[in-house]
């Protein structure tokens, strides 16, 4: 008996390397195939990879931008991953990310001017965070209480949510220079750190949540619940696990992340909503959700490795005279990559309701 806990130490041991071994040959694939692909349009792969890094990292400005894309994407990861660990597929988080702009938004227009920093900026946060729980859980509902397909539901809610946050825009707070709202009040904005005007609150936040949720998700008992849901429902109801209201608890949890993303954007970051300034972003999130595995802490490297990628190919275009969407290609066939290698796993056990 005393031998069990060493065999089992020793195959995780043995699961992780081989984990990392798949990871690394899927990641060198990637590369090359993007290599390839460069050189097949004339550019050199070479003085691509390094404007994709001078891009990102070259400066105090790109580096602090990409610290914030990567606390966006930390939370939209985030708000994908705690319900796929309930088997509910959420992937209308981009529509949360803007309904929870628009509350942060409306707070800060509407609200009173004198409130101090603190307060301002946590009553931004938490109506956002509500926000978007309240739009990820009308779909919850939907699929808890009438079957709903949740993939097409938080897919048309994200369309509705979109365009819906788009007619505000041009009409209740018009900037007139576009489809972007006037800039909120300097009251509300989130303080900057680290000496960077850009960098502010709203990263160490994204890490604090992120720690928070791994806890919660792999030491209590709320954790061990969603995951037994995941893996069999019919089991968990047997058992007395309450499934519906789990997958209620993450569907709320993924949309509140996914709305305190959309009030970063307006509040620690552009300090106004700009039409397509996010666009694509809740797309990426699943992508770090799935690279991570699901994790909390795991979706962390994937959301800084796709933040590298997307603010770095903005210098594509200007120092190798390529798209900037090569960066988004880059992600696709990483990802691609991954599920090839079997590192991306999305599978649960056939289980008849």
């Amino acid at each position: 008996m005393s031998k069990l806990p060493v065999r089992q130490r020793g195959a995780e041991r043995s699961e992780t390397l081989r984990l990392a071994v798949r990871t690394l040959a899927a990641t060198s694939g990637a590369i090359l195939a993007l290599a390839v692909l460069l050189a097949a349009l004339g550019a050199s792969p070479a003085t691509a990879f390094n404007a994709l890094l001078e891009g990102a990292l070259g400066s105090a400005f790109s580096r602090g931008q990409t610290l914030m894309l990567t606390a966006v994407l930390t939370l939209l990861a985030l708000a994908a991953a705690i319900p796929f660990r309930a088997r509910i597929w959420n992937v209308g988080t981009e529509g949360q990310l803007y309904i929870g702009a628009f509350c942060a938004l409306a707070v800060g227009f509407e609200g009173p001017t004198n409130l101090p920093s603190f307060v301002a900026v946590l009553l931004l946060c938490i109506a956002g965070a509500a926000g978007g729980a309240g739009w990820a859980l009308l779909a919850g509902v939907l699929r808890t209480r009438l079957n709903a397909n949740e993939v097409i539901v938080t897919l048309m809610l994200q369309f509705v949510a979109i365009l819906l946050c788009s007619w505000f825009t041009l009409s209740v707070w018009p900037s007139g220079l576009g489809l972007q709202t006037q800039t909120l009040p300097e009251t509300w904005w989130m303080p900057s750190i680290f000496g960077l005007p850009i960098v502010t609150v709203g990263a160490p936040v994204t890490a604090i949540i992120a720690v928070a949720l791994w806890v919660i998700m792999s030491k209590t008992n709320i954790g061990f619940r969603t995951d037994a849901v995941g893996h069999n429902s019919r089991a968990s109801r047997l058992s007395g696990v309450a499934v519906e209201r789990t997958q209620l608890g993450a569907f709320g949890i993924g949309g509140a992340c996914a709305g305190l993303a959309g009030a970063i954007v307006v509040a620690g970051w552009y300090h106004e909503l700009v039409g397509d300034a996010v666009l694509g972003f809740g797309f990426l999130g699943i992508a770090a959700a799935l690279v991570g595995r699901l994790s909390p802490i795991g979706v962390v490297p994937a959301a800084f490795l796709f933040a590298v990628l997307t603010n770095g190919s903005n210098a594509l275009q200007v120092q190798a005279g390529i798209s900037p969407s090569v960066g988004s290609v880059l992600i696709g066939v990483f990802v691609v990559g991954l599920l090839a290698a079997g590192v991306i796993k999305m599978s649960y056990p056939e289980v008849t309701e």
